[in-house]
């Protein structure tokens, strides 16, 4: 395959992740505030989020993996340091994925359940660690 072709899917994947990871941030961030137990109207709205995240967000994940591990071979990336570092954020990434997902189904299945503390953070660790990410990419500092 064409590398500019795997490199578009790759991003193109990564920014849909990234847009699901925002809506799962997001989603807890509502939470936090809402009464519990819940309405009908907000088990809706966690019933299709989480919909999201099992047909849109969690498959990007995966073909971004895909995507980024057949670009970095076609590039033979694989002993670049900037290329390690960017591989522990985006395990960082899919971790914390996991675990928003995990929460959302929690919240899903128990009303009473508040969301983690950690997830009125996690917006701002996306945008962080993307930020980063794309500029290990971009720029390769070491």
């Amino acid at each position: 395959m064409n590398y500019l072709l795997i490199k578009s899917l790759h991003v193109a994947t990564m920014v849909a992740w990234m847009g699901g990871m925002v809506l799962l941030s997001a989603i807890h961030l509502w939470l936090a505030r809402t009464q519990c137990p819940r309405t009908d109207r907000e088990t809706a709205v966690i019933a299709a989020v989480k919909r999201w995240d099992g047909s849109v967000t969690s498959p990007a994940m995966g073909l971004t993996w895909l995507f980024g591990i057949v670009a970095a071979w076609q590039g033979a990336w694989f002993s670049a340091p900037w290329l390690h570092a960017k591989l522990l954020l985006v395990i960082l990434l899919s971790a914390l994925h996991g675990m928003l997902s995990g929460a959302l189904r929690r919240a899903a299945a128990d009303p009473d359940r508040l969301p983690p503390a950690f997830a009125r953070h996690a917006g701002a660790i996306v945008l962080v660690t993307m930020l980063v990410i794309v500029l290990l990419v971009i720029v390769k500092p070491f």
